[in-house]
């Protein structure tokens, strides 16, 4: 049986990695060649607008050339007017917003400083207590320092929360223990354990008491 001839390929024809390289290079290259010929009809099409512009300037006459420069004017001045508006605007939102941040940085100032003579009362009695060692004169001191407190909080529409003898109330109220007083209505805070208080129409924190319950 007759062999048959072997077929030898041309080194050129067999496919490698350097060949698939150039043809990407060759690729992207013919993506940028069509990418600056799309560009250069674009300047194209715009040379060609504004030449046919210059042209049907050209047949107006000097009164229309007038009328056309007068509406350029106007145009251009409400542009301007148009960009600091714009740039007012801009400065406006800027403004509000540091003055709201300010606001919510400094929201408690007022607060602040009706405690101070609070704090500054009470050091004022520890003082003289530490001294003097009068226990009398140091409760009289923190029961008008508690009353100064209290009085500050108010101010702020911060008030405490009613509590003992009153009719349990889950939305003001945190029963930690029950109470079996046959003395006393059912379902009646008997004892408050831990004040609570309110901000307006808001609790901020309910108060602890333990609660009636007749068996």
């Amino acid at each position: 049986m007759s062999k048959k001839p072997e077929t030898k390929l041309d080194p050129k024809d067999v496919p490698h990695e350097g060949h698939a390289a150039a043809e990407a290079l060759a690729d992207k290259a013919a993506q940028a060649t069509a990418e600056k010929a799309r560009h250069g009809e674009e300047i194209a099409v715009g040379a060609e607008s504004i030449a046919t512009k210059a042209a049907e300037l050209r047949k107006l006459s000097d009164e229309e050339l007038v009328a056309v420069a007068d509406e350029a004017a106007r145009a251009n001045h409400w542009l301007d007017v148009a960009r600091r508006a714009q740039a007012e605007l801009d400065n406006t939102i800027k403004r509000l917003r540091r003055d709201q941040e300010d606001a919510s940085r400094y929201a408690n100032t007022g607060l602040a400083r009706d405690l101070l003579p609070v704090l500054d009362n009470l050091s004022r009695a520890l003082t003289a207590a530490e001294v003097s060692r009068d226990f009398d004169g140091l409760f009289k001191g923190i029961s008008l320092t508690s009353k100064m407190f209290t009085e500050a909080l108010a101010r702020h529409y911060i008030t405490p929360v009613e509590a003992a003898g009153k009719p349990f109330d889950p939305a003001h109220h945190d029963a930690v223990m029950m109470a079996n007083d046959p003395k006393l209505a059912d379902n009646v805070v008997v004892q408050e354990f831990e004040r609570g208080w309110m901000l307006h129409e808001r609790v901020l924190r309910a108060s602890k008491v333990s609660v009636n319950k007749k068996s």
